[in-house]
C-alpha cells in the first residue's frame, strides 16, 4: 500500500507555478491533491475528508494526473486532458501533429520536429483535441504514451 500525502497550501502552490511556468495554466476545479513519495500528483474530490481513510487499505486515491520530479511536471494523458478542458485558451506548448504523425505517435514513435533548442514538455494536440504530453529535446518528440493507450486503429 502506497503513502499517499495529502498536500498543503503552500505545496499547492509551489505545484501550481510549476504548472504556470510550464503549461500556461493550473487545474481550476476544487480539488484535494495527493502526492505519493515517486512524485505522482492525484485529483480527488474534497468530499474524501468526509471518511476516515486510516480504517480503509486503499491501493490508489483519485485520478492520477502529472508526475512532479524537481522542477519538471510531465502530465499525464488523463492530465492533460483534464486541464485543456479547464483552462483551454490559456494552454501554451501546445504541439499541433498531423495524420501522419499522430499515427506514428499512437505507434509509439519518437517524432522528429523541430520546436527550437530548449528541451521542454510540450501537450500534443490532434484536430482539436489533447491526446498527451510528451518531453521535446534535441529535434525530438519523446513519445510517453502508455503501450495500453497505443494501437493501430486509434485514428
Amino acid at each position: 500500500m502506497q503513502t499517499l500525502t495529502i498536500l498543503n497550501t503552500r505545496d499547492i502552490k509551489h505545484i501550481r507555478q510549476l504548472f504556470e511556468d510550464t503549461y500556461g495554466s493550473f487545474f481550476t476545479g476544487d480539488y484535494v491533491y495527493l502526492q505519493g513519495k515517486d512524485g505522482r500528483l492525484s485529483l480527488i474530490n474534497k468530499d474524501i475528508g468526509k471518511i476516515d481513510l486510516k480504517k480503509l487499505r486503499v491501493d490508489k486515491f483519485g485520478l492520477y494526473v502529472a508526475e512532479i520530479k524537481g522542477n519538471a511536471v510531465r502530465l499525464s494523458k488523463e492530465g492533460a486532458q483534464l486541464l485543456a478542458k479547464e483552462a483551454w485558451d490559456k494552454l501554451k506548448n501546445v504541439i499541433e501533429l498531423d495524420d501522419r504523425e499522430i499515427k506514428a505517435y499512437f505507434h509509439g514513435v519518437d517524432i522528429r520536429k523541430d520546436l527550437g533548442t530548449e528541451a521542454k514538455f510540450v501537450l500534443i494536440e490532434y484536430k482539436g483535441d489533447i491526446v498527451g504530453c510528451s518531453k521535446y529535446k534535441e529535434g525530438v518528440i519523446l513519445n510517453y504514451l502508455p503501450k495500453i493507450h497505443r494501437g493501430e486503429v486509434i485514428v
